[in-house]
């Protein structure tokens, strides 16, 4: 019988887990474009983020928290936004999608960043454009 559980409890696991989603789903040439937004692959970084935040401020105190808070903050000028906004453009599915399935789309394209509705709303414009 296999185990449905995976326990990371290392600092430096969970913090090469990370880099390697923010990797797979921020790459500028994919191989696999459905990894970007998956889903799936959101929940799991969603689940990653607090516990790695948690480890981290347990090694380097709570400076380390601010300075997740503030990575985790989107805007245009990111690298990140770029490479997600040439993705929804060519996502052929898009102009087909009601708003509220263009926003669970998004959301899941721009985790594990902190999606505020005012950044959310600027993303699907700037993909309608």
């Amino acid at each position: 019988m296999t185990s449905t559980n995976l326990l990371l409890d290392d600092y430096y696991e969970l913090l090469a887990l990370h880099r390697a989603l923010l990797e797979a789903k921020f790459c500028d040439e994919p191989n696999d474009f459905d990894v970007s937004a998956s889903p799936i692959i959101a929940r799991i970084y969603k689940k990653l983020i607090p516990v790695l935040i948690e480890a981290e401020s347990k090694k380097k105190g709570e400076g380390a928290r601010q300075s997740w808070d503030r990575w985790l903050r989107l805007d245009p000028s990111r690298r990140e936004w770029g490479v997600a906004l040439k993705r929804a453009k060519s996502e052929r599915k898009w102009a087909s999608w009601s708003p509220r399935e263009k926003r669970s789309y998004v959301a899941d394209l721009l985790t594990p960043f902190v999606l505020e509705e005012e950044i959310a709303e600027k993303f699907v414009l700037q993909v309608e454009e």
